[in-house]
């Protein structure tokens, strides 16, 4: 973005945080009949203004604040008699919290405006259609498969598979009562979601029930191992798409495997693409080589004497889609187009729970399993690489690196239109501002015991960069950030540090145990501290900024 655009991005973001933060505090001073004497955006000098009635609204220098003046704000000031009834320190205590809270309020109601503006604009979401079941989970154990619908939870309708994953999350160790339908058919299953681990914002640990579902249909893309297997002599190739079966379109994995078990002994004639995979779903398959091909099923006998008919086609859930250099996967060997077989002795039929293992225990050496693409099988320890690289917005943040992916060949169920909208807005906006609140709160918390360095700390320069990449990405970016800045902000305003809000509501709450206001000189001395604090933290977060965005890395 130009410097212009940077600028303005800047500008806009602190007028309205700060224009919010101080129409709080003039609100309810009109409300409770405060003279308000001057209403300024910026610090210093005036640039421009005007006087409407007894208040003069003024743009000022220095864009890095604002404030409202009210009369009698600092109690030693001389008062004209006429207008000591409208004094703030002549104002019942209450009132006075009243006014001096309003101000972070706003800042803290700002987020809900923002997100429920958002939420409102949303028309559908995903419905409570299962699309993978992982083995060995409750789900699986349950009976549960691909394609099921949830329709009720203990006899409440689920409409959204938001809703089914929340029921899920808040149930670790209680039986739930899934009702069902499958085809059309209505049943009921018995579920108990297990309790795991997972690491949130600001690696915040979090608890929540789980039961081995996604609403995510894997596409018919095939893994071909053995060279000598009826799909290799066909000329398939691993990663390639398979399309209609024997002239029956399939459009997920599990569809697939159905037609190919129907065949039996058949021979299948499959059509497949094969080329660069960019996005889901699978019409954003960029075809290189279209093409058929005819599979001619070979009968195998297992140690019962049961016959049944491989192909030699695998599903390419479990292989190795790339591997990143110098990365734990590929020190021990792995290599694109191998299929992970096992992780810690148990099989793995489902990337997600790789994933989730090396998701919850970041210290734990692993063994796994695999076979290459040549047929050879391997067997290998590794542990996790913790490495540091720095954000968008150039803060430094750890990763955790295997260095293995597959590929996200996946779609989910057409989603459906919400219902009562606007209630759906109102509820997600409160929850979004109360997990930014949360957070924050956590993240505070964290610097003070010393979890958190204070070099993520950051001052001007960290938010205007931070203000422009949010514009380049969009406007609902740009808000979004708006929204965690202004929490931000008003969460800083309510710490008890006089010269900021928090700490003329510590002068309040004084003034209420003790019966009467601290001595002006008591609070000039608390002033200055604050002052000093506000400044010593500044020039830290300035020197944050220096280091992060102008020497050289």
């Amino acid at each position: 973005m130009s410097v212009l655009g940077t600028a303005a991005a800047v500008l806009v973001l602190l007028g309205v945080l700060i224009l919010v933060h101080e129409l709080g505090h003039f609100v309810f001073a009109k409300m409770f009949d405060v003279k308000v004497i001057r209403f300024s955006l910026g610090f210093g000098p005036r640039i421009v203004g005007f006087t409407w009635g007894e208040t003069e609204y003024r743009l000022s220098a220095l864009p890095l604040g604002g404030y409202v003046r009210l009369l009698g704000e600092d109690p030693g000031e001389p008062i004209p008699p006429i207008d000591r009834p409208r004094a703030l320190a002549a104002k019942p205590l209450w009132q006075r919290y009243a006014v001096v809270v309003a101000g972070p309020v706003f800042n803290l109601l700002l987020p809900l405006f923002i997100y429920f503006v958002h939420f409102a604009g949303q028309r559908t979401m995903l419905p409570p259609t299962i699309g993978t079941v992982l083995s060995d989970l409750p789900a699986a154990n349950a009976g549960l498969l691909p394609g099921d619908r949830v329709e009720t939870v203990d006899g409440k309708p689920v409409r959204y598979w938001e809703e089914l994953e929340h029921k899920i999350s808040v149930s670790a160790g209680k039986t739930l009562r899934f009702g069902i339908r499958r085809g059309p058919d209505a049943e009921e299953r018995d579920v108990t979601p297990i309790e795991i681990e997972r690491t949130g914002p600001l690696h915040r640990k979090e608890r929540l029930g789980w039961i081995g579902v996604s609403p995510r249909f894997h596409l018919p893309e095939i893994g071909v191992l053995d060279p000598s297997s009826p799909a290799a002599v066909a000329g398939l190739k691993t990663f390639d798409f398979n399309t209609p079966v024997n002239g029956v379109p399939v459009a997920t994995w599990t569809e697939f495997a159905r037609a190919v078990e129907r065949a039996g002994a058949s021979p299948l004639r499959l059509n497949y693409v094969r080329g660069g995979y960019s996005a889901v779903p699978f019409a954003h398959i960029e075809i290189e080589e279209p093409g058929s091909s005819v599979v001619i099923p070979v009968a195998v006998f297992d140690t019962a004497g049961r016959r049944h008919y491989e192909t030699g086609i695998l599903s390419a859930e479990s292989f190795v889609f790339s591997v990143e250099p110098e990365s734990p996967a590929d020190r021990i060997g792995l290599r694109r187009g191998d299929q992970i077989l096992s992780i810690e002795g148990a099989p793995l039929a489902h990337w997600d729970v790789l994933r989730d293992q090396l998701a919850s225990h970041p210290d734990k050496d692993f063994r796994i399993e695999w076979i290459s693409a040549a047929g050879v099988h391997h067997e290998a320890s590794f542990r996790q690489e913790i490495r540091t690289r720095l954000d968008v917005n150039r803060q430094e943040e750890q990763r955790l690196v295997f260095g293995a992916l597959n590929r996200p060949a996946w779609k989910t169920e057409v989603p459906v239109p919400i219902t009562n909208r606007f209630g759906y807005a109102f509820g997600h906006a409160f929850k979004h501002t109360g997990d930014i609140i949360s957070t924050m709160v956590f993240g505070f918390g964290e610097i003070l015991r010393g979890r958190v360095p204070l070099t993520t700390l950051g001052g001007p320069i960290m938010i205007g960069y931070a203000a422009s990449v949010a514009a380049e990405q969009g406007l609902d970016e740009y808000l979004w950030f708006m929204a965690v800045i202004s929490v931000n902000l008003g969460l800083l305003n309510f710490l008890p540090v006089p010269i900021l809000d928090g700490g003329l509501l510590v002068f309040f709450t004084l003034e209420l145990f003790k019966r009467r206001p601290p001595s002006p000189r008591a609070r000039q001395i608390a002033t200055k501290a604050g002052m000093i604090i506000v400044v010593v933290l500044t020039v830290f977060a300035l020197r944050n900024d220096v280091v992060r965005f102008l020497l050289p890395r």
